[in-house]
């Protein structure tokens, strides 16, 4: 039997190849400003952590509801569910929500539409449409496709938000109704109106509904703002949605894609599937069968790590360099686009050296040309601004 040496490292050419790419990443990792992902992770004592405990030669893998029981399998469900109870309450839930540790924002989004058309297709025997914005993120309509779901695509107001008028002009009384609502749209980060779409929902009157909320990046951040409306955003008392998507790469600031799917607990109830036999007759609620394991001890150890009070200042910290990338950019007569509670700023494109090098997200707009954007993460700095800045102002001498 071939047995693998734990200390074991490729031949040295191909060790070198890696060693390089490693070097040139190492490198570039604080000129990623186009996507929202912290670059300052800081993970060297979880690593040790592994390397000392002997998990990190181990496969650990979590399977369906991490509240199942009489499991043998190696598996993290009781950090997961402990991952998940602090993440629920800060989102409204008490002890009537169900969740998973997922894949990522895509999985995430994919379980909310996948647990809404069951939903709704079981209470009334009829396929519903999928309403989403133009703004909203791209895996929402991929998904629809995926899922075989008849979408209706919603036009957005200029900076972003859902058109409620355009929703209430498109809304099918007659069908049920899978509205996906984004908390942050994909370039410009507008939050759509949740309380304009459920007065919508109420004149219009379709025949069922389910919400379901993707809020990747700003569900990191919004629950700690000192803001009670920013707070009132993620909260399912106040905006009764039925699930959410939330990703664990971004505010959270774990180094690759996880995320969490959250729903009432009714909605798992009324779309409980068939127990798997060699499962030992468990019911595998989750689209992904097989999860990293890892993950939820990741998100745990950064919960552990941070605190709220720590979550309380990143968020204060990076709203502050926000404002202030705004203000600078503005000092140098460039057209800017903020979205409230937003991290990310919208300016008049630059220059395509500083697009390459800074790793910029672009995006040609009808009322507004050609923007780029920067979504400020933690690990940015008044300094780190003012070289991004003065870069920029060079490359247009």
């Amino acid at each position: 039997m071939t047995r693998y040496d734990r200390y074991s490292m490729p031949p040295a050419e191909e060790t070198a190849e890696l060693t390089a790419l490693a070097a040139e990443l190492v490198e570039r990792k604080f000129k990623q400003f186009g996507y929202p992902f912290d670059q300052g992770v800081a993970m060297t004592a979880y690593n040790k952590w592994l390397v000392d405990t002997g998990l990190a030669d181990i496969t650990l893998i979590n399977v369906g509801d991490p509240w199942k029981k009489d499991w043998d399998m190696l598996s993290s469900d009781v950090i997961e569910r402990k991952v998940l109870d602090f993440w629920a309450k800060h989102y409204g839930f008490e002890d009537n929500y169900w969740g998973v540790i997922t894949n990522g924002g895509t999985d995430g989004n994919m379980h909310g539409i996948y647990f809404g058309r069951k939903l709704l297709e079981r209470e009334t025997g009829i396929m519903p449409i999928l309403y989403v914005s133009e703004e909203a993120h791209y895996s929402v309509k991929k998904l629809a496709d995926v899922q075989n779901i008849e979408e209706c695509v919603v036009r957005a107001s200029p900076a972003g938000r859902m058109d409620t008028e355009d929703l209430e002009a498109k809304l099918d009384p007659s069908r049920p109704a899978l509205i996906v609502i984004a908390v942050g749209g994909t370039f410009k980060s507008a939050i759509d109106d949740q309380e304009a779409v459920s007065a919508v929902v109420e004149r219009v009157g379709p025949c069922a509904v389910y919400r379901h909320v993707d809020m990747a990046l700003m569900g990191g951040y919004l629950p700690f703002l000192d803001d009670p409306l920013a707070r009132s955003v993620v909260d399912v008392r106040k905006m009764r949605f039925d699930s959410l998507a939330v990703s664990g790469h971004k505010f959270i600031a774990l180094n690759e894609p996880c995320g969490m799917f959250i729903c009432k607990r009714e909605v798992l109830e009324k779309t409980r599937s068939a127990p798997i036999p060699y499962l030992a007759d468990k019911v595998i609620p989750t689209i992904s069968c097989s999860r990293s394991g890892f993950a939820a001890l990741k998100m745990y150890w950064r919960i552990a790590v941070t605190t709220e009070e720590g979550f309380r200042r990143q968020a204060k910290h990076v709203l502050k360099m926000t404002e202030y990338l705004r203000r600078r950019l503005e000092d140098t007569a460039l057209f800017t686009l903020v979205n409230p509670f937003a991290n990310t700023v919208c300016f008049t494109r630059p220059a395509d050296r500083i697009v390459h090098e800074y790793a910029l997200a672009c995006n040609q707009t009808a009322e507004f040309g050609c923007l780029a954007h920067v979504v400020v993460m933690q690990y940015f700095t008044e300094e780190l601004i003012d070289r991004f800045i003065d870069d920029m102002i060079s490359s247009t001498v």
